[in-house]
């Protein structure tokens, strides 16, 4: 699933290919993913816009064009590419746009993702949208505003962080790569933090965060896509080795989700 990191890089390369160009085909493959409107007038009303901008907001990307965004959550199996043809669809292609000499292509094994045309700046329609926390990579998310908000929010640390009404664009495995950072066990309490260790856990978030960022920012759409997380220090890694200390990872899978930890490291 992608996260926040790979979306804002996503959304940084779709806007130097696509801004400026007018969408001259929009064919949705498979009707499951769009939401708001018929098939029909999600065709009929993009046809003709302009791509201006690409924005990542949590786990969304918002395509700004001149009357409407396209707002996409693509959830746990949702890809984009940018191909310089077009291609014929597969059972995975859900919904494609054509501009000049380049198709862009949502695909989605799952068919899990939402998809969505609205007026400019009106998202009332969208599901999960309002009610977010801000950004996780937000330069104006300081140390205060992240402890005012934690105390909002009750239960296990890696729920807390998956949380979006907490802070927006976390999922499951960079969840579990801020709290080895931090130190902390995905199964805390957030009420057993004390300051020192929310301290930890604040700049844990941005530093693993921006890590990340970093280095998705060096691969191609095509990597990105495949979600290539070779970097990954512990999610994903049971019964491996932690890179932080040499002990042994375990792993808990609980409603189809892993949960990944040092034992040693995280208490």
């Amino acid at each position: 699933m992608p996260e926040l990191p790979e979306l804002q890089i996503i959304a940084a390369r779709l806007t130097s290919h696509l801004a400026g160009f007018s969408i001259k085909k929009t064919v949705v493959h498979n009707h499951i993913v769009v939401h708001g409107l018929p098939v029909d007038d999600f065709e009929s009303k993009s046809i003709g816009e302009t791509f201006e901008t690409v924005v990542a907001d949590g786990k969304f990307l918002i395509f700004n064009l001149t009357n409407y965004d396209v707002v996409l959550n693509l959830m746990l199996t949702g890809r984009l590419r940018a191909i310089p043809r077009y291609k014929r669809p597969t059972s995975y292609d859900m919904v494609s746009f054509q501009i000049e000499d380049l198709t862009l292509w949502y695909s989605d094994a799952k068919k899990m993702g939402r998809i969505y045309l609205v007026n400019k700046g009106d998202y009332s329609q969208v599901a999960d949208f309002e009610g977010r926390g801000p950004s996780a990579l937000d330069p104006e998310l300081t140390l205060e505003i992240f402890k005012k908000r934690l105390k909002r929010h009750n239960g296990q640390m890696k729920n807390v962080l998956r949380n979006q009404r907490f802070v927006k664009g976390i999922g499951n495995a960079y969840a579990d790569e801020i709290l080895l950072y931090a130190g902390i066990l995905p199964f805390r309490k957030r009420s057993t933090l004390p300051d020192d260790e929310v301290e930890k856990l604040y700049h844990a978030m941005s530093k693993v965060l921006s890590r990340i960022r970093d280095i998705i920012s060096k691969r191609s759409l095509d990597e990105i896509a495949i979600e290539k997380r070779d970097f990954l220090m512990v999610h994903n890694r049971g019964g491996g080795i932690c890179p932080l200390c040499g002990g042994r990872v375990s792993e808990v899978t609980a409603n189809r989700f892993k949960t990944n930890y040092c034992q040693t490291c995280q208490k």
